[in-house]
């Protein structure tokens, strides 16, 4: 498989292998899949739960205004 990627992803892979904390790219690259396959796991499921809620009624409706203002304050 040959891929292409942005210069920074390229720094940063390399910054990586320096470190010692991986052998080479593709151990940068497996890992950063695997965690990007875990981090998307986690989303669905966050998804389904909220599919879920919403489907047996348990929500409760807010204004834009309240909404905006609780994520402001980061409480959404």
């Amino acid at each position: 498989m040959k891929l292409s990627i942005a210069k920074e992803l390229e720094n940063y892979i390399a910054d990586e292998v320096e470190s010692g904390r991986f052998a080479d790219a593709s151990a940068v690259v497996n890992d950063a899949l695997r965690l990007h396959e875990s981090y998307l796991a986690s989303v669905r499921e966050d998804v389904g739960k909220g599919l879920d809620d919403l489907a047996n009624g348990r929500f409760r409706s807010i204004t834009a205004e309240e909404f905006l203002t609780k994520a402001r304050a980061g409480a959404v």
